[in-house]
């Protein structure tokens, strides 16, 4: 009856896709907002999400040494479970206990296979807390076993893997404006105003008062090039006088 307020319904558990004794998964993993930059990789059913953020952070040549999450995502990207790399970070916070958020996970204690919901499974992996690198990633194929491969495995790469640090140290303000005028020129794409911005705003340049007085000390120098000039025309002038005169006599 219209007018009434529907009643919220209890949120049904996630159904688990039928998976063979032993399958590979077949996903695609892309740079967040830069889908030029993507790998595909194959993991078998059985491995951890430990595993799985291990051969990411191989394709991508990132170094392992921070933190990371992966989270079970809708398809709208929205995230929910999440399963985190290290224990100190499974702890909810005030806030995630707020939202009655549920209990994280452990990669390394968690199969993969148990949050396959889906034939286009999707997940989003977080890493490193100070910069927070995001990747999408999608389930593509359940493929059956192959007895002779080694897995996980990179299968395809496309594009340059994004520079770690660099975006790192430009997030916290680490780079000084002759590293961030080095990092934008290694680019293959290099905003003009961005490499002026940077120079204008290098703090240990020459300053205005220095800029002023060198640019005194060349209409200065420009002054005295003008005056010698008209003393040596001067000069010719006498002197085309003086022998000018004889020349008569």
């Amino acid at each position: 009856m219209l007018g009434v307020p529907l009643q919220p319904q209890p949120k049904s558990q996630p159904i688990q896709l039928p998976v063979p004794t032993m399958a590979i998964y077949k996903f695609k993993i892309v740079v967040e907002d830069n889908e030029d930059i993507y790998r595909e990789i194959e993991i078998l059913s059985s491995q951890t999400f430990e595993d799985f953020h291990s051969i990411i952070q191989d394709a991508f040549k990132f170094d392992r040494k921070h933190s990371a999450s992966f989270f079970v995502s809708d398809d709208y990207w929205r995230k929910e479970q999440e399963i985190t790399l290290r224990k100190e970070d499974l702890e909810l916070d005030e806030e995630e206990i707020r939202q009655k958020v549920a209990p994280k996970k452990l990669m390394s204690a968690t199969k993969i296979a148990k949050f396959i919901e889906s034939p286009r499974q999707r997940f989003l992996y977080v890493f490193d807390p100070a910069v927070k690198w995001t990747f999408c990633i999608e389930l593509m194929k359940i493929l059956p076993d192959n007895p002779k491969g080694s897995f996980p495995a990179i299968v395809r790469s496309i594009g340059n893997p994004p520079k770690q640090y660099k975006q790192t140290q430009m997030a916290k303000g680490e780079l000084s404006p002759d590293q961030l005028m080095s990092t934008m020129l290694a680019d293959a794409e290099v905003d003009e105003s961005e490499i002026y911005k940077s120079i204008k705003n290098d703090t240990n340049g020459v300053d205005e008062g220095d800029l002023n007085h060198l640019e005194a000390e060349e209409g200065e120098d420009a002054g005295d090039e003008e005056e010698d000039l008209l003393d040596n025309e001067d000069e010719d002038e006498g002197y085309e006088e003086e022998y000018g005169e004889e020349d008569e006599h």
